[in-house]
């Protein structure tokens, strides 16, 4: 179980389970993304503003709007593994945060820095990061922080190599969760299960960047597209958007991912 070190730092360690990983038992890419989430959720929790509480008793609840994620290792079945996460000070109406997993002999698995918001459910507006700053404690140590000033999401019109397809996206129940909207899991798992088996065979991500834009319900239509950069690089860009009433789409999220070779290192 998490618990929150004297720096007010989330510290956790378990193991991969087998349910973690695909068909060679290698760890899958969004499973960074949920230990991630789940980290931070947690680190949240303990500070007395997880999402729930705040939901249920100030109408408020967190959202992330952006990832940005470096995959150093895919770890393997039962590899155990120890994660650390951190907030730091508000930026603009975002909340910084950091989170890191590391396997047993210290090699860094993953990095992943999110820009948060803390959501006015009533208001349908964010509040500034000063309205959870008391009770969340950012971290202290200006060593420890990122830059918050991400660059600009990359444009679709930049990869014009071949598009793998615009497949149409089946969800159920379980892609719910308590905001009641889809999940952000959901989304990455789309993303990764439209590049074709023989590709995820050869290659593994080294590193993605995420946005999610706008909120999807069931009733929504969806579908998932994505499309190579060019034909020297292994850089793509995939969109999820939605079929509105009038038949025009709309994009509802975005990831870009850089790949490489399996076992190049």
């Amino acid at each position: 179980m998490l618990y929150i070190d004297e720096s007010n730092i989330g510290r956790d360690s378990s193991y991969f389970q087998s349910t973690d990983t695909d068909s060679t038992y290698t760890v899958k890419p969004v499973k960074y993304f949920g230990l991630s989430q789940e980290e931070a959720g947690v680190h949240a929790v303990l500070k007395g503003v997880g999402l729930k509480e705040m939901l249920d008793k100030e109408g408020r609840t967190w959202m992330i709007l952006r990832t940005r994620m470096t995959i150093n290792k895919l770890a393997s079945w039962m590899d155990e593994y120890r994660t650390e996460t951190w907030c730091q000070e508000g930026f603009k109406l975002y909340c910084p945060r950091l989170v890191r997993a590391y396997d047993s002999s210290n090699t860094l698995l993953f990095s992943s820095e999110s820009l948060w918001v803390i959501m006015d459910m009533v208001k349908l507006r964010p509040e500034r990061p000063s309205y959870i700053s008391e009770r969340l404690e950012p971290i202290k140590d200006k060593e420890k922080e990122f830059n918050p000033d991400f660059p600009k999401f990359p444009l679709k019109e930049e990869y014009k190599a071949q598009s793998l397809g615009i497949q149409d996206i089946k969800f159920d129940y379980y892609d719910y969760d308590y905001n009641k909207h889809i999940n952000n899991l959901s989304y990455i798992n789309w993303a990764f299960s439209s590049f074709p088996s023989d590709y995820l065979d050869s290659y593994r991500p080294t590193f993605i960047d995420t946005e999610w834009k706008k909120q999807c319900h069931f009733e929504d239509k969806l579908f998932v597209e994505t499309t190579k950069k060019n034909e020297t690089e292994e850089a793509f860009f995939t969109s999820i958007f939605k079929e509105k009433e009038n038949g025009e789409r709309e994009e509802v999220f975005h990831l870009v991912s850089q790949w490489e070779k399996k076992n190049e290192r």
